[in-house]
């Protein structure tokens, strides 16, 4: 066999600098000659320059924090700052515990390397990281804060309160509102010293998309009596089965609401038929996790169900209809399970929304979801309503793909699916409830006064 020597010099596209290429030929070809169904680089070259304009803002929000070190090409190694504060491995490591390995899914299958040569042997490799996302649940008792951070407790957002210290204010006292890592570290109290960022971006990425994509309601919308109930379903969870108690966050976030949480996926139907051969396993109790908001922080709670019916596949049968779908690092046009996901939620008039790893990526989604609709003869939105976002509480640092330095970062953009018109307006009408209570509670003390 020949051996393969390395390029003496790599070549970056001089116009978008978003492609790495091992030598001069390989690039001329990649410009005029499409590999399979992929584009070719000549029509997607002008898209990538606009999108590397997004580099700055991705490179500045790691850069933000004392742990946020680039590598010389741009890209961050989260396994290298989790072994800084000494949280790096697999089992035995609390929230940080996760499967390794070359693909960012659980199944294997989710790589489509079918007709690739290497496939079998890529299989093997992905297989040989034995972690099971979950795997804390087929136990019977919920890690703690200091159990499941494994930090110095400065730096952890507990949920469970000792001190007034770590106890945040109400979300809706705080002057700057939660927007981003920086005001969430502040309304938190962390300094940015904290590597929370690194696993919190999941419950605060499902925070934006309700709040701020779906618009299905905000931190004013709820009051003391009058609390608001939110059925949420989390589709495709996978890593998010290693940290769920962090979800109680949106407790915090949203004062007077009640939030029951479903999580559907392969992944959870497979932990639940592990944890089901284990007498109390906490993955087989419903509601999986529960948590309450103290008084001081608006009372909320959120409950965590797992649905494992037809191995986790999500259907609009469901007896109750959820006010929301949302799913992290999606996907959309990558897997054949999100097209009947997508057809139900235009018909149902379902609010969804999804984050992605990429702009580009993001809008390759949007551009199949006419085409998807079109396949059960649905009336497709025009696609400008199908906005695509950065997303402030994106995972810090980009992901090290070697041929490209596209940002491509771990819940990076958000992409709106469907958005339901009359939930921005159902969340002012909430608002304005309260306002009114408000305004008639001081108008009655004040003619109470002037009887006095």
């Amino acid at each position: 066999m020949q051996d393969i020597k390395p390029p003496k010099k790599i070549f970056r596209c001089a116009t978008c600098k978003a492609v790495i290429y091992c030598s001069a030929e390989c690039a001329n070809r990649a410009w005029s000659i499409s590999v399979g169904n992929q584009p070719t680089h000549k029509t997607l070259c002008g898209d990538n320059k606009r999108h590397m304009e997004r580099l700055p803002q991705t490179q500045g929000i790691t850069k933000s924090f004392p742990w946020g070190r680039l590598e010389s090409d741009g890209t961050f190694s989260f396994d290298i700052a989790r072994g800084r504060f000494g949280v790096l491995g697999s089992s035995g490591y609390g929230y940080w515990s996760h499967r390794g390995g070359p693909s960012p899914h659980s199944e294997a299958a989710a790589v489509n390397m079918d007709s690739s040569p290497y496939a079998s042997q890529y299989q093997k490799l992905v297989q040989s990281f034995e972690y099971r996302d979950g795997k804390e649940l087929i136990g019977k008792k919920h890690l703690s804060d200091e159990e499941g951070w494994k930090l110095p407790s400065k730096y952890i957002p507990y949920r469970n309160f000792s001190s007034a210290a770590t106890l945040p204010k109400l979300v809706t006292e705080f002057e700057y509102g939660v927007v981003d890592w920086d005001t969430w570290y502040r309304w938190r109290n962390l300094p940015k010293e904290s590597p929370a960022a690194l696993l919190m971006n999941y419950p605060m990425s499902v925070y934006r998309m309700l709040v701020n994509c779906l618009e299905l309601t905000s931190p004013n919308a709820g009051q003391p009596d009058k609390r608001v109930g939110l059925h949420i379903h989390l589709l495709g969870a996978e890593v998010e089965l290693n940290f769920l108690p962090l979800f109680s966050e949106l407790a915090l976030l949203l004062p007077y609401h009640d939030i029951k949480l479903v999580l559907f996926g392969s992944a959870v139907a497979k932990l639940v038929r592990v944890a089901m051969k284990t007498s109390r396993s906490l993955a087989t109790k419903s509601p999986v996790f529960i948590y309450t908001a103290p008084p001081d922080c608006g009372s909320g709670t959120v409950s965590i169900y797992f649905n494992s019916v037809s191995d986790g596949n999500w259907s609009a049968t469901d007896n109750v209809r959820p006010d929301a779908l949302v799913a992290c690092n999606a996907g959309l046009a990558s897997y054949h399970e999100w097209f009947p996901v997508i057809q139900e939620a235009h018909m149902k008039r379902i609010p969804f929304a999804v984050t992605e790893y990429a702009e580009q990526s993001a809008e390759h989604q949007r551009n199949m979801i006419p085409i998807i609709l079109s396949r059960e003869f649905l009336s497709p939105r025009p696609m400008q309503e199908y906005k695509i976002q950065l997303n402030p509480f994106q995972r810090p640092g980009q992901r090290p793909i070697p041929m490209y330095r596209l940002p491509n970062i771990v819940n990076g953009f958000t992409l709106i699916v469907y958005k339901n018109k009359t939930a921005k307006a159902k969340v002012k009408d909430l608002e304005l409830d309260k306002v009114i209570g408000e305004v008639g509670k001081a108008l009655r003390t004040m003619i109470l006064n002037k009887m006095d």
